[in-house]
This record gives structure tokens, sequence and C-alpha cells, in this order.
């Protein structure tokens, strides 16, 4: 088993090159983002119901809270919502990573034997397993299915590390660990705060 944390989103560094520590400590630090500053237009699709932006908008700076990226609104014009925030200032292709990685849908879907089931998360944290391998661990209200078990996220497959009980385990294995850690809290803060539509980012120059 492994222990979950729910806020902040991040723990020590553990195994984890020392490059990877801003990921694993900001909240718990108290800090934010020392990167470059960034401005980012969000734009809600075609057909989003007007009663969802303000769920979208709350939910889009619910994310970047959690990764400490300091965000402010400085301007909201015809559905578009402007954001500066701050850029970690970790890896080298924040600048054009970050927008598309903080818009993402976060549909999770769990499916038995290839039908999707109707559940609802009811606690999403972030941890290391033993191995040092970062772990979204997503908790159900019950129990999971026991065989024939799938999961997507906006329909991408994702790599199941244990299903046992109410607790999913998703893993992040995306090449060197700063990229893995990356890659583990900014799904785990997609899934924790899901959009009810999609959304398209943008970075505004200037």
């Amino acid at each position: 088993m492994v222990a979950m944390v729910i806020a902040p989103i991040v723990v020590g560094v553990g195994l984890l090159a020392a490059t990877a520590g801003w990921y694993m400590t900001v909240q718990r630090a108290g800090g934010v983002a020392t990167g470059p500053a960034l401005t980012v237009a969000f734009v809600p699709a075609p057909g989003c119901p007007v009663d969802d932006a303000p769920t979208v908008r709350d939910r889009l700076k619910a994310r970047m809270d959690d990764l400490g990226l300091a965000p402010s609104l400085v301007a909201t014009t015809d559905g578009t919502w402007t954001f500066t925030l701050r850029t970690p200032g970790v890896l080298p292709d924040e600048r054009e990573h970050l927008p598309n990685a903080l818009a993402a849908q976060g549909r999770l879907v769990v499916h038995k034997d290839g039908t999707p089931l109707s559940l609802t998360p009811k606690d999403v944290g972030f941890q290391l397993a033993f191995s040092g391998t970062p772990i979204t661990l997503i908790v159900y209200p019950e129990p999971l299915p026991e065989r024939g078990l799938t999961v997507t996220l906006d329909d991408a497959r994702m790599d199941v590390e244990q299903a046992s009980g109410v607790e999913l385990q998703l893993a992040a294995r995306a090449g060197d660990s700063v990229s893995a850690v990356r890659a583990g809290t900014e799904r785990t803060v997609v899934v924790r705060h899901p959009l009810p539509c999609p959304v398209r980012a943008t970075i505004v120059e200037g």
C-alpha cells in the first residue's frame, strides 16, 4: 500500500534526482515556482454550457495552485480566461509544455472487461512507490473490479501499477526521473480537478 497525500500533493524527493526537488517539495515548503513568468489564455470548446464556465475557470486555477505556479487571473473576455503564472524553472520545455498540460480535460474512466463504469473518485493524491516510481493514488467510495480492469485518461490508456480494494495506483514512467515526476504531479492535479468540457490553451505574447 502507498500512503496518499491529499494536500499538499507532493512529498520528499526520495530516490529521485535532486533536480526533481521542486516538483516534490514546493507545496510542503509553502513556496512557489520561481521560473520565468508566462501568460496563458484558456478558451472552452464550442458548445461548452455557459453554466459550466465558472467551474472550468475555478478548476484551472486550482490546478495551478496545486502546482505552486502562483496564478493570477488578469482578464476575462468573451469566455476566455487569461492567467499569468510562474513556470517551475526545472525543465527547458516548460513554456511549450505547461499550457497544454494544464488544459487537459481529466476524464478518468475505469473499465471492466472493456465496459466503462460509473465511478467518481473520492480522493486523489500523489506519492512515490517504494521503487521510486511516481504514483497518482486514487481512492473510490466502493471497491474496484478484481479482474478485467483497464483505465483511460482522456481516452489514453493508463499504466496501472496496482488496483486493490478502493485504491487505484497509476504509475508515471516518462523517461528520466524529473520528467516522470512532472508527469505524475500534473496528472494528479488534472484528475483531482477534472474539467466539465474541453479547453484550448494559448500563450499570450508580449
